[in-house]
């Protein structure tokens, strides 16, 4: 009697949690190979692509948050009025993080599942994470124009809410951009959102475009957040 207990026993929890290989069996069955192919290589090149790509994107941003640095420091005069626009990314970052619950199916459908790449063992659901991170781009991008407006009005008790909001999208941003490689490697879709339908995966070319838009927007952050030490102290606050 012990060893049909014991068979079924392994039959019902072997099926509830599948190996990475089935995991990864069942996953190309429904979705097939991303334009990438990515998600046809073995476990350990995928996650040696989904490392590389975060590596990628952080030193382009790196490098461009210097160029920017330097730019600054070479025309501060003409720099200084492109600066004064940044801000108005909290507006994309506000209107986004509404979508995140307006579509919030749409977001779900790029959240990478566990065992994606043979690395992504998040734990939370995919609602969660599309809940918490649409509460923290709403927050951010509404930090920023705040922030912005205070310093433009003079506000100096506000002076640390742009700061600390751009640092803060800047750490989402990374947050979130496994969402973003799990669309290139494994071709995952946000179907349902407004406009015409889409034929299919987003082409490679366009992932990349994304990447290198997405250093750009790591560097406009982060200067923005250095921020902080900058600009007139109230006396109340220097007190």
């Amino acid at each position: 009697n012990g060893e049909p207990r014991r068979t079924m026993r392994a039959a019902v929890f072997g099926a509830r949690r599948p190996t990475l290989a089935r995991a990864a069996a069942v996953r190309m069955a429904i979705t097939g190979p991303a334009p990438s192919g990515v998600n046809m290589l073995p476990v350990w090149e995928q996650a040696a692509v989904f490392g590389g790509t975060l590596v990628a994107i952080s030193v382009g941003a790196l490098v461009l948050t210097a160029l920017l640095s330097a730019a600054e420091r070479a025309l501060p005069g003409t720099f200084k009025g492109w600066k004064s626009t940044w801000p108005l990314l909290g507006a994309v970052f506000l209107a986004a993080g509404i979508t995140h619950f307006s579509f919030h199916g749409a977001y779900e459908a790029i959240y990478p599942p566990q065992g994606t790449w043979g690395v992504w063992q998040l734990p939370g659901s995919a609602e969660f994470h599309v809940a918490w991170t649409g509460v923290a781009e709403i927050a951010g991008g509404a930090g920023l124009l705040i922030g912005a407006a205070a310093d433009a009005l003079g506000f100096a008790r506000l002076r640390w809410l742009k700061p600390s909001s751009a640092a803060c999208l800047a750490a989402l941003t990374l947050a979130v951009t496994p969402a973003n490689v799990y669309m290139y490697t494994h071709g995952a879709m946000m179907d349902g959102l407004p406009g015409p339908p889409v034929d299919g995966p987003i082409p490679v070319s366009a992932h990349f475009a994304r990447f290198a838009l997405q250093a750009v927007l790591l560097a406009l952050l982060a200067g923005m957040a250095r921020d902080a030490s900058s600009g007139p102290v109230d006396d109340e606050l220097s007190a």
